[in-house]
Order: C-alpha cells, then structure tokens, then sequence
C-alpha cells in the first residue's frame, strides 16, 4: 500500500484504516496505490494498481472503489486499473449536493470521472460502472463517446424505471441513518440480500470477511453522505421513482458495449437487462446465474475472465 488518504477526521481516519485492511485481506500481494487528488473544489480518493491500457472501476450508491478487491488482481494483471470514490462517497470530498433535479446528481458524478481522467493525462479509457457507477459511466459515455474506449455496465441503475418499492423505501430513509442505527447485523442482511449471498462468500477466510463487514460499516455510516451523495442520488432515485432513465439514449451508443448483469438482482431487476440489450448498435448481454446485484463480488473469477475477455475483443458467452 502507498499514499494513504488525508482523513478529515476521525470516522474518516477509521474508514481509510478500515479500507488497508480490507485491501490487504482481499487482494493480497496486489501493490495496490492509495491516492488523493484536487480538481478546483473536488478531492477525490482513488486506487490504482497494473499496467497496461486504463480502465476505470466506478462503484454503487453507498459504496466505494475498495469494493472492487475481489477482481483487482486479475484485471491488474492485463490492465491499468483505476477505481474512483465518486464524489460525495467514500474516502472523496463530500461537499453539499445544492442541485434539484437527476440531471444535476449525475452532473456532478461524471465531473468526477473527468477530473480524474484529465488529472492522470488520460485522453480515452474503457469503462466500468456498477449500479449508480454504472449511470454515471452510461451518462460519461454519451457526454464524452471520444474519451470511452469501451464499456462495461454491471447492474446499471437508470437503464429503466423498474424498482421494487423495497429498495426505494430503503434509500429514502437513508441508508446511512438505518446502519447507524442498528449497526452491523443490518450491514450482513442488506449485503445478504443484494447479492443473493453473504459479504465475502467469494473467500472462507474469516479475517477477510470479518475485515469486509467492517469495512463496509464504516464506509455506510458516514453521517457527511446524507447532504452530499445521499442527497444527490435521492433526487435521482426516491419513493416516486427513478426520475431519469437513460435506455432511450442507448441507441446514441457507436462503442462496444457489455451488460454484466446478475439474474436474481434484487435492486436493478433482470426484466431492464433484456430491455435494455435491445436498444444497443454493438451491445451484449452476460447473464450471471445464481448472482444477485454484484456478480463482481459473488463470482470474481468467472467476472473477471468474462471482462477480460470481451474488453480483448474475444468472444463471450451469453450465461455464466
């Protein structure tokens, strides 16, 4: 590990310990660089580790760039990877969300790919966006196509308007407030539930699953979100609805794209995967059986080989 993140205070210093642990368990022997940098007022956090062509890791509502230790190694291995806090999340800058519509939430996320992309120098990556990561990865394509190589959306939001009134409910009273509350036990049945497995089913280590529950606490009850990317996202997704779905620009779309898509997704319902392949010129659709919203997570290897795979040009099957 190198370069560790500023902590603004306590819970922050907490979080970034909380972070190199998780790191260290879940990939280890993985030189994986802990950085901050500055554009005008954003403070971003990101990791990096590989060399090769860039690709850039967005993470979920809630969650961070750490969250995707379980496929760092194999991608590293072929690819420079960079994975973003998104601002207003993770170990990023939190200043507060002032915006009033979807269109604002997601102006500040894709701001936040582009400060990064023009603070490492890099004029085209390939991308690959997780649920929220995924809406803001779709939404960078279509602003900037001439700067995305290729791209890779894993159980995108905002691809449809489907959402079960469980999961609206469970972002309107915040996420946040509800971990805080009830601590831990709430973190292992929400993680449980999203991805149709327990947190760290991918390893029987119980250190590493133990390092992951903490983690995960620690990165979910950071009062700062609920002005900043709680904020942000809840005029995007809320109780009414998802109030800015992109599928009708997907045709717009003239690079390869790849939809990753667990079946038994909880969160972005499967139904919006068929849906949206449809409206793709060069698109693909990879169904992950037995997966729920983060088959990164539940099936490293087998995500890792398929993205792999498909970013190298190769053929790739339509289930897994």
């Amino acid at each position: 590990m190198a370069s560790p993140p500023r902590a603004a205070n306590a819970f922050s210093t907490q979080l970034a310990a909380a972070e190199e642990a998780y790191l260290r368990l879940a990939a280890p022997g993985l030189p994986i660089a802990r950085h901050e940098t500055s554009s005008g007022p954003l403070r971003l956090h990101y990791l990096s580790c590989g060399q090769g062509e860039p690709l850039l890791l967005l993470h979920g509502r809630g969650s961070s760039a750490a969250r995707f230790a379980p496929i760092l190694a194999p991608l590293a291995a072929e690819r420079r990877v960079l994975a973003l806090d998104l601002p207003g999340w993770g170990l990023s800058a939190k200043p507060p969300f002032t915006g009033r519509t979807a269109a604002d939430a997601l102006g500040v996320w894709v701001e936040g790919v582009r400060a990064l992309l023009d603070d490492q120098d890099i004029e085209r990556a390939d991308l690959l966006g997780h649920s929220m990561g995924g809406f803001t990865a779709l939404g960078f394509a279509l602003d900037a196509p001439e700067r995305v190589g290729r791209l890779a959306l894993v159980d995108p939001a905002g691809v449809g308007t489907q959402m079960q009134l469980d999961v609206r409910l469970f972002f309107a009273l915040g996420p946040e407030r509800l971990y805080r509350r009830f601590g831990k036990r709430l973190v292992r049945f929400v993680y449980a539930r999203e991805t149709a497995a327990p947190p760290a089913a991918h390893t029987a280590d119980p250190a590493t699953a133990q390092a992951e529950i903490e983690f995960l606490y620690r990165l979910s009850t950071q009062h700062e979100i609920l002005a900043s990317g709680a904020r942000a996202f809840n005029a995007w997704i809320n109780l009414r609805g998802v109030h800015l779905d992109l599928s009708e620009r997907l045709p717009e779309l003239a690079l390869p794209v790849l939809l990753l898509w667990g079946m038994r997704d909880r969160v972005t319902p499967y139904a919006n995967a068929l849906r949206a392949v449809r409206h793709l010129r060069d698109g693909r659709l990879v169904t992950f059986m037995r997966c729920g919203h983060a088959p990164f997570a539940e099936r490293p290897d087998d995500f890792a080989h398929v993205l792999l795979a498909w970013l190298a040009g190769v053929h790739v099957p339509n289930r897994v």
